[in-house]
């Protein structure tokens, strides 16, 4: 079997991601030179695409046209080959939980500070996103196209939205997509759970659009009482802590001073 014809049948055994190690130990009278130029020449030629030095993909036949892999076919291969956990985030895993209420043109990819070594010219549809740590408790893995993905749950997701909201659009596309995934939400035991991964003031962000945007009350008082499990602090903190505009009013249950006006949201 040529280099070639392993490639392929790399994707025909369901195992379409590979290293140019995987290449050597497979191809041991092949120099380090000729390797890189077949590589090189397979990325030319669309067969492979190369998402990290020295980890490569192949391009199924229903891709070779866009001649590029989305996120999600490679991403677990990817972060694997890095050594990093790794989750879909924000908008991504909303549109996983069924909040697509707009296609998702790049996948949010959440992983551990430092930064990896990540090429956004062989990554281009990927928005990298950091946190001290991956809360694993709270990442779902399931079948994707190719093998297993990881994602936020259906808490955590709303948790992050706001978190990241400059991020994720803004607060009033987060609201809008929270309007969606609030049918999958379910902050019982939160205070002792997903609520430790995020600080207190975004959680207030979050009881805030549950009560006075989505109007969802039932799980607005779950927030709150969850919230209050915390034993934190709750001190008054801006709606859209990126603004510097004052605020209008100050919402006194929630503690969030009003200084951005959230679009309505069809609930």
């Amino acid at each position: 079997m040529n280099l070639k014809s392993w490639i392929v049948n790399r994707e025909q055994i369901g195992k379409p991601c590979f290293s140019r190690d995987d290449v050597a130990a497979s191809f041991p009278m092949l120099s380090p030179n000729a390797i890189d130029s077949s590589l090189s020449r397979f990325r030319a030629n669309g067969l492979v695409a190369a998402v990290h030095r020295g980890c490569y993909c192949v391009i199924p036949a229903h891709y070779a046209l866009e001649g590029e892999l989305p996120p999600q076919y490679y991403v677990d291969s990817l972060m694997r080959w890095i050594g990093k956990p790794y989750y879909l985030a924000l908008q991504t895993a909303a549109a996983l939980w069924g909040a697509g209420h707009q296609k998702v043109m790049k996948a949010q990819v959440m992983t551990e500070l430092p930064q990896p070594t990540t090429s956004m010219r062989k990554n281009p549809s990927i928005i990298w996103l950091y946190r001290k740590s991956v809360p694993l408790d709270f990442v779902v893995r399931r079948n994707g196209e190719n093998g297993q993905v990881s994602y936020s749950n259906p808490e955590l997701t709303a948790v992050d939205l706001v978190r990241y909201a400059d991020r994720a659009g803004g607060m009033s596309f987060v609201a809008t997509v929270l309007s969606e995934l609030r049918e999958t939400t379910n902050f019982s035991g939160a205070g002792t759970g997903v609520f430790r991964t995020a600080g207190v003031a975004d959680i207030q962000r979050l009881g805030y659009i549950y009560d006075e945007i989505l109007d969802d009350e039932a799980q607005a008082d779950t927030i709150y009482a969850e919230m209050m499990r915390l034993g934190a602090r709750i001190r008054p903190v801006a709606l859209a802590p990126s603004l510097t505009v004052p605020s209008k009013t100050m919402n006194k249950r929630w503690r969030i001073k009003v200084n951005y006006e959230i679009e309505e949201v069809d609930t």
